[in-house]
């Protein structure tokens, strides 16, 4: 593999961040059409966005991001962190780019004052043995939306 950078996204980065949002919500079965650079910057880079967004280069060229923002949770009493999207790109898929955004995010989440992380899978085997092999402890839970607020 060639060398993997993770770093802080940018604005700057939103047009690839969307290319990326397609292509895992073509995979997952989730609609695209909100997959644009504007949305992605107003929502990830707004001045009032409380998003937490890192990219995965591969030679200069975006392969993967990851967001995840703090919210709190009575059953563990305190800050955690939702990891909301781990996203790799078809050009860095098999490649452990996935993985390093997760310990990137797990590095970014100790220096935060949470003290526990959350996230939902869509369950694909390379997500599901990801995850798994974390440490990551799968729970039931149903996944509710409640959409155009």
């Amino acid at each position: 593999m060639t060398e993997l950078t993770i770093r802080a996204a940018r604005p700057k980065d939103a047009p690839a961040i969307a290319r990326l949002s397609r292509e895992l919500n073509e995979v997952v079965g989730d609609s695209t059409e909100h997959c644009t650079p504007e949305n992605i910057k107003t929502t990830l880079f707004g001045h009032d966005a409380s998003f937490h967004v890192l990219v995965a280069e591969k030679d200069g060229a975006a392969v993967g991001y990851a967001v995840w923002h703090a919210y709190y949770d009575s059953g563990h009493g305190g800050a955690g962190a939702w990891l909301a999207e781990v996203c790799v790109g078809r050009d860095g898929r098999g490649e452990g780019v996935g993985r390093a955004l997760f310990e990137a995010v797990i590095e970014d989440v100790r220096e935060s004052p949470a003290t526990f992380m959350m996230w939902t899978s869509s369950e694909t085997d390379a997500a599901e043995g990801l995850y798994e092999s974390s440490g990551g402890k799968a729970k039931a839970v149903r996944r509710w939306e409640l959409n155009d607020l």
